[in-house]
């Protein structure tokens, strides 16, 4: 046992040896000759090139016969690929190789490309092969084609006619043939399975995507005479056909006939061919329906010439239905054939229909005649119909279409199309119909659109076409209609390039529409820019005249509708276009510089004479879904070009209205250039003019604004800026650097008024220039005349992101009357700061900086300032502080005190106001004075009084020193007083040195801290 198991070890053993080294040979010593012999076929076989990256070389893979491999063969012809294939896998018995015969047991094709090229001249790019010579050298190998198995996968075959204009791509999933060779024929038999990729003929795309399969089909090719025979079952899409037929090489082309025939009893498979029917999804019902379909190529066909095609067709007693209705098209009745004649093109092709008939319950239609010449059509037909709707109704199959009615056609051809031109105005009829609608009724539940009473006569005369009096009620509206073409030909034959020129009337009574009417239900999330645009058709010019007594669209309505339409293909015109509403009158025209359905460019003229307009009544806030107003989103066009004349008595809007409004403005492809925006508003009237443009997706504004007030109270204007101001969280000013989709490049705002009022201030003749750009605006000037002097402001003023204003402002000032001033802020020491008490001219110069909420309202804790004051020709009469102080002078030199100051400085803060030591000249004595202001004092100010002026000087040098604009001093001995001011009473006493020097000390060191803050703000505000 274990010798036997040695024994069979070594056989196994040496078996594999000898295969291993059988492997080793044929890869060393036999691959390069199989390599040049492969060669040596091409180069004596081919005229075209042939490429292969590598051949591999096997007797394990598929023992006992030889696996050759050629990987990646290429074959050209001229440039072009013709075949390309990933690999072909070739079998052979291994002993044939030594014996040189190459008898092939099996061919595997994998990735497989094959192309038939015609170029735009007619030629023809193939793989060419060498003639063989009688004294062809007899060493060349001989290829035995007798293979009993030859296998393609996932194969595309291109054939292109760039002549014809036709391209067929097919991918071939999977096919299995037989090739064989008896004495002169060789065979080639099998089945193959792929799709009809795209199918195009003459240009335009025919099918896409046909499943497509090859069954028991037989290609013989003679090598005597090269005829090639066909036989075999083609399978499209579940349509069956026979096809049958022989090609003989003739120069450069074949002579050709070639039939296919189809199953007359599949006709349901015959209807998935045309892609037209597929959409309707008919089914043949009646057994015994028969249908005869022979299609035959013949005659002489070369890349360049086509064939003979015959068609015939017969259906006799088919019934059809559509799949889930229940109507049926009973008794369809159909023969005719097609040919395209002796000279195989349009001209010579003729199409005869020897009957066709069908009927719908008491519906039916008839034809019969001929069409011959399709390049000049001349037609001898005879049609009639009669529709009864109820009947097509329940064969459409459309759930919320319900129709009724009768609809009778009549159709009696006699000529040629061309020359139907030419009898338009004689008696001689070439061409007479008619179509007559009788109480057709039409309701669309889905659209909720009813057509009722629809009754008109269509008459055509050779080429001209008449609509007489057609009147229908749509949606309870009345309709009346009338028009005619002169040439409706184009209409229906469009090869020539003519156009119909149609013309209509069209006069409605109470016509009401909805976005349901229109096809824009609420409840469809459908994106409207998903929608196919309309297009209108190519060979028809349409001139409309309309006329509406009533029209309404959703709650909108108009009256006295009247407007001409003029549209083709390349463009439309809207003139004479006149509407009135309740707020008055509208006059529009609109030309279209391009085809409407491609919305290229408009240019609208909108003039308006209105009344009173509320805005809410046509544009209504909408909500979103936090519950927040927004406003509606109204599209801008680009592309239209817009010119508005508007004149408006009243506009209201949200919260505010405008009066005496007019408007002039053009919209360029979002560019805006507003040359008039004049109205009133409860304050006064405006003046405007501004441009907007588009720029890196922002619009920019340019513009100015005169604006005249009347007499204002400042307060009641913030209060009506705050009631029209756009809703919290929305950009609600134009200063808002969170509006991103405009930005004020450059604005610029000038305004007067006679008079404006804050609290019990009251300014005159005011004047002031504003400049705007993006979050700031700067007040380049303002004037106006207060306390008989006259005030000039400037400044900047910015906003943040939180809609916060901060105002830094320049102060100067001249000719302030002292008493009516000190009046004004004597508060609740009017008694003793009332204008009696003062007189004399005040000038000011400094520096503001306020801060206001975004409802405007000053902030006084934010509030900081430093005003410098000069004082000349001053007066205090019976001023209590100095004569009640000072008793022990001269009454008569206390009653009336002459003061000067040429430089007075003053510091705020918030609710703080200082005043840093400053020596006042007056009739009495030098004073030196500071003071302060804040919620705990209503005043407090320190005095230092030089104690010799007061005794020593004469009154009549003090008054002139007083007068003298010469800087002075005090004296070295001095008296020290301090006066508060207490709820509303005033307390005056002596103080001693040490006291008065820390207080100005104190004053001084707040004074620099403030002073401090306040250049340090300003430099923020400016930055």
């Amino acid at each position: 046992m274990r010798i036997l198991l040695k024994l069979t070890g070594t056989i196994v053993l040496l078996l594999f040896f000898t295969l291993l080294l059988l492997e080793l040979a044929l890869s060393v010593w036999y691959k390069s000759d199989i390599v040049d012999r492969l060669k040596t076929l091409a180069d004596n076989g081919l005229h075209s090139s042939m490429y292969f990256e590598d051949i591999g070389i096997s007797a394990l893979h598929h023992f006992p016969h030889l696996t050759i491999s050629i990987n990646n063969l290429s074959v050209k012809e001229s440039g072009y690929e013709i075949l390309r294939s990933e690999r072909i896998t070739l079998q052979a018995d291994l002993l044939d190789l030594f014996h040189e015969n190459y008898s092939l047991s099996k061919v595997e094709i994998l990735n497989p490309q094959f192309f038939a090229p015609i170029d735009s001249t007619g030629k023809k790019f193939r793989i060419r092969a060498k003639a063989k010579s009688q004294n062809e050298n007899q060493n060349v190998p001989k290829l035995l084609l007798d293979i009993p198995e030859i296998q393609i996968i996932d194969a595309v075959i291109i054939v292109q006619n760039e002549y014809k204009k036709n391209r067929v791509r097919i991918s071939v999933d999977e096919g299995t043939f037989q090739l064989k060779s008896f004495d002169d024929l060789l065979e080639f038999k099998g089945n193959a399975v792929g799709v009809i990729d795209t199918l195009i003929s003459k240009g335009t795309l025919k099918q896409t995507a046909v499943p497509i399969a090859a069954k028991q089909t037989t290609f013989r090719f003679n090598t005597l005479d090269n005829r090639k025979l066909f036989d075999g079952m083609l399978h499209l899409h579940d349509a069956q056909l026979r096809a049958y037929g022989l090609l003989k090489p003739t120069g450069n082309g074949n002579l050709l006939d070639i039939t296919l025939e189809g199953d007359e009893a599949r006709i349901n498979d015959y209807l998935t061919l045309i892609p037209q029917f597929r959409p309707l999804k008919l089914i043949q019902l009646n057994p015994d329906a028969k249908l005869t379909l022979t299609i035959r190529n013949s005659g002489f066909v070369d890349p360049v010439t086509f064939p003979n095609v015959d068609i015939l067709f017969h259906l006799e007693n088919a019934t059809f239905s559509r799949i889930g209705v229940s109507g049926i098209i009973d008794s369809v009745n159909f023969r005719g054939h097609f040919s395209n004649g002796k000279e195989r093109n349009a001209k010579t092709s003729e199409m005869v229909i020897d009957f066709g008939r069908a009927k719908i319950d008491d519906s039916f239609f008839e034809i019969n005649g001929s069409i011959q010449n399709f390049d000049d059509p001349y037609i001898d037909i005879d049609a009639q119909s009669m529709i009864e709707l109820e009947d097509v109704n329940g064969v459409m199959g459309i759930p919320d279409l319900e129709m009724s009615g009768t609809i009778l056609f009549l159709a009696d051809i006699h000529g040629r199309l061309s020359e139907l031109e030419k009898k338009y105005r004689s008696k001689k009829h070439g061409f007479n119909g008619q179509i007559e609608f009788k109480d057709v009724w039409m309701n669309k539940k889905s659209a909720n659109i009813k057509i009722e009473n629809l009754n008109s006569k269509i008459y055509m005369k050779n080429t001209k076409l008449t609509l007489s009096n057609l009147q229908m009620k749509f949606n309870d509206a009345l309709v009346r209609m009338y028009g005619q073409t002169n040439n409706f030909i184009p209409l229906v034959e469009q090869s020539h390039g003519k156009t119909s020129n149609v013309k209509l009337n069209v006069n409605i009574e109470n016509l009401a529409l909805s976005e349901e009417n229109l096809g824009r239900n609420k409840s469809s999330n459908k994106n409207r820019s998903e929608q196919k645009n309309f297009e209108f058709p190519k060979f028809l010019s349409l001139d409309c005249d309309v006329a509406i007594n009533q029209l309404s669209y959703e709650k909108y309505k108009a009256k006295s509708a009247s407007f001409n339409l003029a549209l083709n293909k390349d463009s439309f015109a809207l003139t004479a276009s006149h509407f009135t509403i309740d707020e008055g009158d509208f006059w529009i025209k609109a030309l279209s510089k391009s085809s409407p359905s491609n919305f290229n460019e408009y240019e609208v003229w909108v003039e308006a004479k209105l009344n009173e307009l509320d805005t809410k009544k046509y544009w209504p806030l909408n909500k979103d879904k936090s519950g927040q107003i927004e406003p509606n989103k109204r599209p801008i066009y680009s592309n239209w070009i817009v010119h508005t004349d508007l004149s408006l008595k009243k506009l209201k809007h949200s919260n505010f209205e405008l009066s005496n409004i007019r408007v002039f403005a053009d919209l360029k492809k979002g560019y805006l250039d507003a040359k008039t925006i004049n109205f009133s508003f409860p304050f006064g009237r405006t003046k405007s003019s501004l441009n907007v443009h588009l720029l890196d997706s922002t619009y920019q504004l340019h513009g100015t604004s005169n604006v005249a007030l009347k007499a204002f109270n400042v307060d009641s204007l913030k209060n009506y800026y705050n009631r029209i101001k756009p809703i919290s969280g929305e950009s609600d000013t134009l200063l808002s650097s969170k509006s991103k989709s405009l930005s004020i490049k450059d604005f610029s705002i000038n305004v007067t008024a006679p008079k404006a009022a804050y609290h019990h201030f009251e300014a005159k003749k005011l004047n002031a220039n504003i400049k705007i750009s993006d979050n700031r605006a700067r007040l380049n000037q303002s004037s106006f005349d207060m306390f008989d002097g006259s005030f000039d402001l400037s400044g900047l003023i910015r906003r943040n992101e939180n809609l916060d204003v901060k105002a830094f402002c320049d102060i100067s000032a001249s000719n302030i009357n002292l008493g009516k001033i000190t009046a004004e802020f004597g508060g609740a020491n009017s008694e003793m700061f009332s204008e009696q008490h003062f007189r004399g001219n005040v000038g000011v110069n400094g520096q503001v900086l306020l801060e206001y909420n975004k409802e405007l309202i000053h902030q006084e804790d934010k509030l900081l300032g430093k005003i410098n004051i000069s004082l000349s020709d001053g007066e205090m009469i019976n001023f209590k502080p100095i004569t009640e102080s000072l008793k022990f002078i001269k009454q008569a030199n206390r009653d009336t005190i002459l003061l000067a100051n040429p430089n007075l400085e003053i510091l705020i803060h918030n609710d703080e106001v200082l005043l840093p030591m400053t020596t006042f000249k007056t009739s009495l004595s030098n004073i030196d004075f500071f003071g302060y202001h804040s919620s705990e004092f209503d005043f407090g100010f320190d005095l230092q009084i030089s104690v010799a002026d007061l005794l020593f000087k004469s009154q009549k040098k003090k008054r002139a020193q007083v007068k003298n604009k010469k800087e002075t001093s005090i004296g070295a001995i001095k008296h020290h007083l301090q006066a508060r001011t207490v709820n509303g009473r005033m307390q005056i006493e002596s103080m001693k040195k040490k006291e008065y020097k820390n207080q100005l000390h104190k004053l001084e060191q707040r004074y620099m801290l403030v002073d401090s803050m306040l250049n340090q703000m300003s430099i923020e505000v400016i930055q």
